[in-house]
């Protein structure tokens, strides 16, 4: 009789627990197939994600970097959004068109609601635009600076009027311009509130946000597109890369992103996961000060350009885990030109110009660099060391050295990587070539004409035409040295289901159970 009981109980506990498995839905509403897997140690219901940087702010209008947006686009929707095959695809906006080459028309989802139960509609797009461009908000989002007004024509539709022709607007709402914020929420609580107790119309809601900790998120049960498959959400901030390879190794967090190749190639002997290198868009390169010394002279940035043997850094530093570019382009990016090759590893051609720019022994001069990057400018100053080029490495943090790029009190070097999030050359250049853009230490006038065509012309095959010329004029000026563009590396425990993209962004929405 007894061990009758005990046999009854022990079923009990089983169906019990059978209780708690079921998920909800992906991108539409799913039947959950119920597809048994041995949870991770955060929870069956719960996500824990790792990334290095924690966000500046939660107000998605008051911050421009990725890994900021790599946690808000979890509670925030864009007008626009891209598919499994990086394609755009309607989002808070279920169509679009060009009216003309100054107006774009957006068609908007309805009975979408914010987290606080608010109305999404035209009105709110318009307020969202108005408050990204308005000076007080102090953004520095500057994709939407084409905007001249935001027309509401009724509760489903938005005119959107540019003070010139902008090619590329529906892009732009695809992350950080698009992003939709709640007028009456902001208005009654203030912009300070909102960026502590942020409220948007994703798959997430806000729940608490421990600084430089981690930020934790319950799912929306009212998500328009449905319930995301875990209850919670949690973004943990691991800055140091051995402590986040033993996180995941612990099963203390399910996805470890932005992992460096080194922690990379350790974690590949663990049975309980895997590495996943998923190609990206990000693309590194050492900004030069062209105003004046050494970097001046065009032979100069050519022959350190020719100096780095750039295939070879990307199989031993980097594991293989990026492809060298060209210029500033990934391959992904409309107005990528193959026809434009990489500068060859060349020593003799590299101290040839240095001689002919009269530098026959090389000069000494300083790097800035994030400190997270310390090996791979190692290698680089070391390279350039073979020419005569003494590099002096200042390594900071990447809030400094984005302070001292913004206040312009950089080094004549800077190494930085670029995400050209809108998957157009339009973003790779836009702050970088034109004479009177923030981080521009190049005064030329074709490009600043050529960057007026590409970012003023409608027509891809024109602008496609400006992209080349442009590319062209980088090889041969080289005011920057051009490296690589980088896979995203991440350690993904064997039962989670979820797919990396392109530009990094870590959406988890889709993120399942296996």
């Amino acid at each position: 009789m007894r061990l009758k009981l005990l046999l009854a109980a022990l079923c009990l506990m089983i169906v019990l627990s059978a209780c708690t498995s079921s998920g909800g839905s992906s991108s539409a509403p799913v039947t959950d197939k119920g597809n048994a897997a041995t949870p991770s140690k955060p929870g069956k219901d719960t996500l824990t994600v790792a990334q290095e940087i924690d966000a500046g702010t939660l107000d998605p209008q008051k911050q421009g970097k990725i890994p900021d947006m790599g946690i808000l686009i979890n509670m925030f929707d864009t007008l626009v959004t891209r598919d499994d095959n990086n394609k755009l695809a309607p989002s808070l906006a279920t169509e679009w068109k060009a009216l003309d080459d100054t107006t774009w028309e957006f068609k908007l989802r309805e009975g979408v609601k914010f987290h606080n139960g608010e109305p999404f509609n035209a009105e709110a797009v318009k307020f969202s635009i108005d408050r990204l461009n308005n000076p007080d908000t102090k953004s520095p989002i500057v994709e939407l600076k084409t905007v001249k007004e935001v027309i509401v024509v009724d509760a489903k539709t938005v005119k959107i009027v540019t003070d010139g022709p902008d090619p590329i607007l529906p892009n732009k709402m695809t992350l950080f311009g698009g992003t939709m914020v709640p007028p009456q929420y902001i208005k009654e609580k203030g912009d300070d509130n909102f960026a502590k107790n942020p409220v948007g119309t994703g798959p997430f809601k806000f729940v608490s946000w421990q600084k430089d900790s981690q930020i934790t998120m319950e799912a929306n049960a009212d998500y328009w597109q449905g319930a995301a498959k875990f209850k919670k959400l949690v973004i943990k901030i691991i800055p140091n890369p051995s402590n986040m390879a033993a996180a995941i190794r612990a099963g203390e967090v399910d996805i470890a992103a932005g992992i460096k190749p080194d922690v990379a190639t350790q974690l590949k002997s663990q049975t309980e996961l895997k590495v996943v290198s998923s190609p990206g868009i990000r693309t590194f390169y050492i900004s030069l000060d062209t105003k004046e010394g050494p970097l001046a002279k065009k032979e100069v940035r050519q022959a350190l350009n020719y100096a780095i043997d750039v295939n070879t850094m990307i199989k031993t530093v980097l594991d293989g885990n990026a492809a060298r570019v060209s210029t500033l382009i990934p391959k992904e990016n409309f107005g990528f030109d193959p026809a434009i090759t990489p500068y060859e590893y060349n020593i003799e051609k590299a101290k040839s110009l240095l001689t002919q720019a009269g530098y026959p022994q090389g000069f000494a001069i300083t790097l800035d660099a994030d400190n997270l990057e310390v090996n791979n400018v190692q290698v680089i100053a070391a390279q350039l060391e073979k020419i005569g080029v003494k590099v002096q490495l200042n390594l900071m943090d990447s809030k400094t050295l984005t302070a001292n790029l913004i206040a312009k009190k950089t080094s004549p070097m800077y190494f930085i990587g670029n995400t050209g999030w809108t998957m157009d050359a339009m973003s790779n250049f836009q702050s970088y070539l034109k004479s009177d853009r923030r981080y521009n230490r190049f005064a030329n006038a074709e490009i600043d004409k050529l960057i007026d065509e590409e970012e003023q012309t409608i027509d891809p095959q024109k602008r496609q035409v400006s992209f080349t010329k442009l590319q062209t004029i980088l090889k041969e000026e080289a005011p920057f040295i051009y490296l690589y563009q980088i896979n995203g590396l991440y350690g993904i425990r064997n039962n989670i289901e979820w797919k990396p993209n392109p530009v990094g962004i870590l959406s988890m929405y889709k993120a399942s159970i296996k």
